[in-house]
């Protein structure tokens, strides 16, 4: 099952004089994907074999499979926009796994130049929701959290124990994923840095509701249930990875294999479709006019 939902952030800079580099913000799912994994290893960066089989590969190792399906960033989804003598830009980020120093010249070059920097989310707006946790393995049951256990390791699952189900997928979706290289955080952190100022698209909260809404109990039943193993996980993030970073993922919102997948779970067409465009193409429609402003 191909888990790995990329959300595109917008990175928009107006050319002037040179200015230091760019920063970043902390998208939907990283910033879950770090409270989901962040305690599943006492010693995350090391390479070492581990004490218990059933770990989470460490960051050392999740980094160097990141390495090895995206030496750089070859096909970058980066645009020039002309209106009215000024040149802009739009960078469409991973959230997770690529390093801003895997990214070509002429994005670095346009991040040292910006004069603003308008990402999904403002930096320093940070959501105040309240979680609404649910106890793992009395709503999934014993056959589907056993499954999970597998799945994400015994002590990640003993972590997550009480949880949301957005945070309890998040931690299957991020298994293999670099979580040291966190594209528009890095982004964010240039553009502070050099004081250039900064916007946002959408509120944290909205995001998180979003999530939270689309990444429910019923979504995580799907996933353990259609994910085989370990080894599909890191397959699925290899695929999402190396298509990033050539280029050649342009089908927005949910691939043939996922659509089939949630299918066979019981989602309706119309559900998988509202799902796309909740999460993809009405966000986009709401940040249209308010990019065209700017």
């Amino acid at each position: 099952m191909r888990l790995l939902v990329v959300v595109v952030a917008l990175l928009l800079g107006c050319r002037g004089e040179p200015k230091p580099a760019p920063p970043k913000q902390q998208p939907m799912t990283e910033r879950a994907s770090v409270e989901a994994q962040g305690s599943a290893a006492a010693d995350p960066w090391a390479a070492e074999p581990k004490s218990d089989p059933s770990d989470p590969p460490s960051f050392g190792e999740r980094k160097k499979l990141a390495d090895e399906a995206c030496p750089l960033v070859k096909g970058p989804y980066f645009y020039r926009i002309e209106k009215a003598g000024k040149v802009s830009h739009i960078l469409g980020t991973r959230h997770v796994g690529v390093a801003l120093d895997k990214m070509p010249k002429p994005v670095h070059d346009a991040i040292s130049s910006a004069k603003l920097a308008v990402f999904e989310v403002a930096p320093g707006d940070d959501s105040d929701l309240p979680e609404q946790k649910i106890v793992l393995r009395d709503a999934l049951g014993p056959d589907l959290h056993k499954r999970y256990q597998v799945l994400v390791g015994e002590h990640t699952a003993q972590a997550l124990e009480s949880t949301t189900p957005s945070v309890a997928v998040l931690a299957m979706m991020v298994m293999y994923e670099d979580l040291s290289a966190m594209l528009d955080v890095e982004i964010q952190n240039r553009f502070q840095a050099a004081k250039v100022p900064t916007r946002g698209l959408e509120s944290s909260e909205f995001q998180d509701r979003l999530l939270n809404k689309v990444l429910d109990l019923r979504m995580l039943k799907a996933a353990v249930q259609h994910t085989e193993d370990r080894a599909e996980l890191q397959t699925e993030s290899r695929k999402d990875l190396a298509e990033y970073c050539a280029g050649t993922d342009d089908k927005p919102g949910m691939d043939d294999e996922m659509r089939a997948e949630l299918l066979a779970s019981g989602y309706t067409e119309a559900e998988l479709q509202k799902i796309d465009e909740e999460m993809v193409f009405a966000r986009n429609t709401d940040w249209i006019p308010k990019l065209e402003k700017i």
